[in-house]
């Protein structure tokens, strides 16, 4: 190798070890650790609106706003580079959209609007998303989101049917398509334990529930080649409760039990209270 060759070959290495948009070392590892701390407090925030629980809400919002703020705090002002020389110009409005979701979000639940406050929540899990894309940073969860979106896709085009026609199954079949590319994919990353914080079993616990996905997509595909309505029904419906199983492992639900645990003991030990003061009174009368 001639001697330009190899400085131009070193000038390379060296960009890619220190653009941080390049680079799988330690600050980006770093930033991912910190990423699966947010999804830790986003995920039950996300279920607990979608399920419609007013006091696990609550505290799940109160919980991500925490998580948030450390996280705005610690990476709001970094400059991400990519290529030779292009910062990010949109990681700072980014950062501010997802506050004014999380905002949002805190009003509605505070208003009971469970729902709305969902959706907001929603829209700052695609913005991270696309944060990540944009910059080159593999993230696993974010394969699972794509998954999410075709498979919500999948159940929405059958809400309220009775009968599927031919057009309705040439949808259905290139959904399919897509549902199952990105679950191949999905399939084929790692999930990696120093990041998400997860023991062996847990690592393990995972990919089963990843190849029970693998099995009810097959099976949704079989039921699209009978062209049976009921069958395609079924097997579309069968695509969501493995898929929340394995989507919950990621957060951190645990505080916000133990909370709603001590607030009703709390509640059913004041109401004890109180039956046996009602009966004091009544006997002394």
């Amino acid at each position: 190798m001639k001697a330009s060759s190899r400085a131009n070959l070193f000038v390379c290495l060296l960009l890619i070890l220190l653009l941080p948009g390049c680079s799988q070392g330690p600050a980006q590892e770093n930033m991912l650790e910190a990423m699966a701390g947010l999804d830790r407090a986003h995920i039950p925030a996300l279920l607990f609106t979608n399920l419609q629980k007013q006091r696990e809400s609550e505290l799940a919002l109160e919980r991500l706003r925490r998580e948030w703020d450390r996280f705005d705090g610690k990476y709001h002002n970094l400059k991400i580079k990519y290529g030779l020389d292009i910062t990010d110009k949109f990681w700072k409005e980014d950062f501010e959209k997802i506050n004014e979701l999380i905002t949002t979000a805190e009003v509605l639940v505070e208003e009971e609007r469970l729902i709305e406050a969902h959706e907001q929540l929603e829209e700052m899990r695609m913005i991270l998303k696309e944060l990540r894309a944009r910059n080159g940073i593999d993230y696993f969860l974010d394969g699972m989101t794509e998954f999410h979106e075709v498979m919500e896709q999948i159940i929405l085009s059958l809400k309220g049917k009775d009968k599927l026609y031919e057009e309705d199954l040439i949808r259905l079949r290139a959904l399919f398509k897509e549902a199952q590319k990105s679950w191949a994919e999905l399939g084929n990353s790692e999930v990696d334990p120093r990041v998400f914080g997860f023991e062996p079993e847990k690592i393990e616990a995972v990919r089963k529930r990843i190849k029970e996905e693998e099995r009810v997509l097959a099976s949704f595909a079989a039921a699209l080649s009978s062209e049976d309505a009921d069958r395609i029904f079924q097997a579309a419906t069968d695509l969501k409760p493995n898929f929340v199983v394995l989507y919950k492992a990621f957060g951190d639900f645990q505080p916000i039990f133990d909370q709603v645990l001590k607030e009703r003991k709390e509640e059913e030990a004041q109401s004890s209270v109180k039956r046996g003061e009602d009966k004091n009174e009544t006997g002394s009368e």
